[in-house]
């Protein structure tokens, strides 16, 4: 009988076993294949309880919130670790990088990898526990049938394949299991008879079906929309559910991949045997766990050579990987890019791919699951097919490794949170700065803090309004932008709340500036008032100026020159924007007129030698650069905070002297830095929009 992992007795095996009962070679062959026959039909008859399971099963268990753990995979830990599960637990979570167990799971990697059958095992250990509620979503119904309901049907512990009412009359009222293989689960449900109950969905359905439940568990398999995600992570939220996403990235960095991988930090990293870098030839066998001899006599059996005894060559389709043993190492990669790194097998270096990340700051996990984690799979045919073609190195990373490469036309794909994204603590203390502002009439302003060191020639963009944090009137607004489907996800984002209008005046924005810089006029106030309130007479608020003393010197207010060249009709003056707010605060001056090009091309070459940073609170602008295409025009969600940039690339801020650097606080002992001379257009007859142009 072969097996695709459990292979018949070793000689070694036999001779010991032979020794240890006392009894001839022959007889211990025979009584060691009785064995394993009998474990191989029990484990057959009975997956969820004797089924194969990898070890990177059980590190995603590790790392989740609340994971079921059954007895035999706390036997397995304690046999091969020495260690009982929750001391394993909180040392895998350590190497890996995690502070705690996290609420959320991405799971993607090689196909037939085992993706969908872990899910499957994990959501029915959930409803085991009894009063739990889980959503299972996948593309069609027709899909669902023939994959993830079959595959729960296939884990379902005996007791309740026993009750399937599609075979035999209901035996309790408080349970509906009735499942065939043509059409599923009825109803697309399951009540469990201990008051668990399972939904399946369909990306085709409207969301607002699920928009009423609330969950505790909740798997997304296949490719699933962003939309969908949003909505079933709010409807877990409640209960503090967990949620987990299966599958291969076929379709590149979509939204959904963007939302998970983003910014994280990958602590594991794997071999990848078959994306060779010295120009030599990819190794299947060491990618499958196998020597080049074993491998030759796998892939003769499955050639139909002769020779291998009823088909069988004594060779696993795969060895996994001891990802247990991980526990029980102090040392772990993080943070190199993969293009960095080598490995060397006999000499030959290979590049590596993550196993393991940190996402979402701590919150979430990436866990890559590879073929050889799955020796059922067939992963020696998955491997063949992906490297056919050996020049086609995207194929093998999403078929072979579920590696997602990046949305391709986006505009600055040198942006990296590793070269760009700075801590605000470590933003240096000694700038020259200023302010940019991007008016729109029908949603809120776009104002950007700007800080320029002149020894580095680094510009730091250390504020965003408005950002993250807590607002007067407001509190603490939504994303400005979020990440869209439209056009396979290569898009400018979709409109978020934060650029709903909160309903600001002229006034009220020089309040924000007044409280975010420091103005003393503001600092007095605050004395006795809520500084996260408006004045009940926001009119007070005219009579301020950071002439008194800042905490925040600024040489230069910038203001994007065509909507400042607009006229303001509603006021008794015909006056312009600029005029407007040139009465706000001092140093106002127009954006440079140059084409959005020179400014887009400015910014890149700044972005891709490290000389633009950008302060991890400004969440807003470091979405903008990892979402923004251009393809959505002047309606692109992200473009304000690009526009914003673009203005500071190209401002006067580079022209200043060390002397108008200065450090927080300074500006609080009175008066102002002076611009240098030739910042400002001379006096001539012409109007500001000529000017700007």
């Amino acid at each position: 009988m072969r097996d695709a992992y459990y292979q018949r007795a070793t000689a070694e095996m036999v001779q010991r076993y032979a020794a240890g009962k006392g009894i001839g070679l022959r007889e211990a062959a025979t009584r060691l294949e009785i064995e394993r026959k009998r474990f191989l039909e029990a484990m057959r008859d009975d997956p969820y309880t004797l089924g194969y399971e990898p070890d990177i099963w059980l590190v995603v268990k590790a790392l989740m919130r609340g994971a079921p753990v059954t007895a035999p995979e706390r036997g397995r830990v304690k046999r091969r670790t020495g260690l009982e599960w929750d001391e394993f637990a909180e040392r895998i979570r350590t190497n890996l990088g995690f502070r705690a167990p996290v609420g959320e799971v991405l799971i993607m990697g090689a196909n037939r990898s085992g993706k969908t059958d872990f899910a499957s095992k994990l959501a029915l250990q959930v409803a085991e526990r009894g009063g739990k509620t889980t959503c299972v979503g996948f593309q069609t119904l027709k899909t669902g049938k023939g994959i993830q309901m079959k595959r729960l049907w296939n884990y379902m512990p005996k007791r309740f394949k026993e009750r399937n009412i599609a075979l035999k009359k209901a035996s309790r009222i408080d349970e509906h299991i009735s499942y065939t293989e043509q059409n599923g689960f009825a109803g697309s449900k399951i009540t469990f008879g201990n008051g668990s109950v399972m939904d399946f969905v369909t990306y085709e359905m409207d969301v607002k079906a699920i928009e009423g439940s609330e969950y505790d568990f909740g798997w997304l398999d296949e490719e699933f929309p962003m939309e969908f995600l949003s909505t079933l992570r709010s409807r877990l939220a409640s209960r503090r559910g967990v949620l987990v996403g299966t599958f291969t990235p076929i379709s590149g960095y979509t939204p959904v991949v963007a939302d998970f991988l983003d910014g994280m930090l990958v602590t594991k990293w794997h071999t990848a045997n078959m994306l060779p870098r010295d120009g030599g030839a990819p190794e299947p066998w060491s990618e499958l766990g196998l020597t080049r001899e074993e491998y030759g006599r796998l892939t003769d059996m499955g050639n139909g050579k002769r020779g291998m005894g009823n088909g069988d060559c004594g060779v696993p389709e795969a060895r996994p990987e001891e990802c247990v043993m991980w526990a029980l190492e102090n040392e772990r990669l993080k943070g190199e890019k993969v293009e960095e790194l080598k490995s060397g097998n006999g000499g030959r270096s290979f590049a590596r791919v993550p196993r393991v990340a940190v996402c979402k700051g701590g919150l979430a996990a990436a866990v890559w699951f590879y073929g050889s984690d799955n020796p059922y799979g067939s992963p020696a045919s998955v491997i063949e097919s992906a490297a056919k073609n050996r020049r086609a190195t995207d194929e093998i990373k999403a078929r072979v490794y579920g590696i997602a490469e990046k949305l391709t036309g986006r505009l600055f794909p040198k942006f990296s949170r590793e070269r760009n994204v700075i801590a605000p603590e470590d933003l240096p203390k000694r700038l020259t700065r200023i302010l940019v502002v991007d008016p729109a009439p029908e949603r809120n302003w776009c104002c950007g803090w700007y800080g320029y060191e002149k020894a580095t020639d680094t510009l730091y963009k250390y504020r965003e309004w408005p950002g993250n944090y807590e607002i007067p009137g407001v509190g603490v607004p939504p994303a400005w932008a979020q990440l869209s489907d439209r056009n396979r996800g290569v898009n400018d984002g979709a409109y978020a709340g934060g650029q709903e209008d909160f309903g600001m005046s002229f006034l009220k924005y020089k309040f924000e500036w007044a409280r975010l810089e420091g103005w003393a006029d503001f600092l007095a106030w605050a004395e006795t008032h809520d500084p996260l309130e408006w004045p009940e007479d926001i009119g007070i608020v005219e009579e301020w100026s950071e002439l008194q003393g800042t905490r925040e010197p600024i040489v230069e207010r910038v203001i994007d020159a065509r909507a400042a060249s607009q006229s303001k009709m509603s006021q008794k003056e015909n006056l312009t924007l600029f005029e407007e707010v040139a009465k706000l605060a001092e140093g106002f001056v127009p954006a440079s007129g140059q084409e959005i090009a020179v400014g887009l091309a400015v910014l890149r070459d700044r972005i891709e030698t490290g000389r633009y940073k950008v302060t991890a609170n400004c969440t807003n602008t470091i979405f903008a650069y990892e979402q923004y295409t251009g393809r959505d025009g002047q309606k692109g969600a992200v473009k304000d905070w690009i526009d914003g940039d673009r203005y500071a690339a190209l401002s006067g801020i580079f022209e200043y002297g060390e002397d108008a650097a200065t450090e927080c606080g300074e500006g609080l002992k009175g008066g102002k830095v002076e611009r240098l001379k030739g910042m400002e257009p001379e006096d001539d007859d012409r109007g500001f929009a000529d000017w700007a142009d």
